[in-house]
């Protein structure tokens, strides 16, 4: 009998050894599955959260922010490369003012989350994907060299002015992620932007169209007759001074007379 005390000791030292590798190894699956959740995470709740809080509080949700003014500096660089030339050349001064003012920033995207209210509610948006600001910065600028040059409009002030802003917007959000979320009713998508604070995600502007050369895309049709029967939208734009509507990157070559 004592002769087969080793050999069994031995099976149940073995035993013991696979259970525990078992164990381990189970735990470091989990592990592998928690690390699964992508970088843009914390920033698609955060776009989530903030979309369902407008749904309810409206310009109640916005909270003063500094880094309002990063994406305020990145609308207005989205406006450069968007919006009619006619209206930059007319309204561009008055932005400027109005970027200065941290307040005034923040009273703008009040506003917008109030006009959107009701529209976001029952529009069960849900994001669709996210895109690193950083990444989307330099195109931006680069848009609004190649736009402004083709219409005679970049000296060297301009040069200046679109660099300051551009350093502006990347102190701020080269953190930050642009949330693209999709909506089954009006206004069937919109833009939300987050900056890094501390260890979160925190919403600091939205924007209600993007275009193609950002990677935003046409409405198809039923989405626009949905947003022409809703009264409550009025412009998709952030900073709301395209009164003619926006161009191609080419402005029209004839006297606006004889249009």
């Amino acid at each position: 009998m004592h002769r087969f005390a080793p050999r069994a000791r031995h099976h149940l030292t073995m035993g013991l050894v696979v259970a525990a590798a078992v164990a381990t190894s189970a735990c470091q699956t989990k592990t592998g599955e928690a690390q699964t959740v992508g970088p843009a995470e914390p920033a698609r709740r955060a776009a989530t959260s903030f979309v369902h809080c407008v749904e309810s509080e409206g310009g109640g949700c916005v909270t003063r922010d500094p880094k309002q003014g990063s994406w305020d500096a990145f609308a207005l660089l989205h406006w450069l490369g968007a919006g009619s030339p006619t209206s930059i050349l007319q309204a561009l001064r008055r932005e400027l003012e109005h970027h200065r003012d941290a307040y005034a920033v923040q009273d703008r995207f009040v506003v917008l989350t109030a006009r959107y209210r009701e529209p976001l509610r029952g529009a069960e948006c849900q994001p669709e994907s996210a895109t690193p600001l950083a990444a989307l910065l330099p195109r931006v600028v680069s848009r609004v060299q190649t736009r402004m040059k083709d219409l005679g409009l970049w000296r060297s002030d301009f040069e200046q002015l679109v660099t300051a802003l551009a350093s502006e917007a990347e102190d701020g959000l080269s953190d930050g992620w642009l949330v693209h979320m999709t909506c089954f009713g009006d206004p069937y998508e919109i833009w939300v932007a987050t900056a890094k604070e501390d260890e979160r995600q925190v919403v600091v502007g939205m924007l209600t169209s993007l275009p193609t050369w950002l990677d935003g895309g046409p409405l198809a049709d039923e989405h626009v007759e949905g947003r022409l029967r809703n009264r409550t939208v009025g412009s998709t734009t952030t900073l709301g001074v395209i009164r003619e509507g926006t161009v191609d990157t080419r402005w029209i070559p004839i006297p606006i007379e004889e249009f």
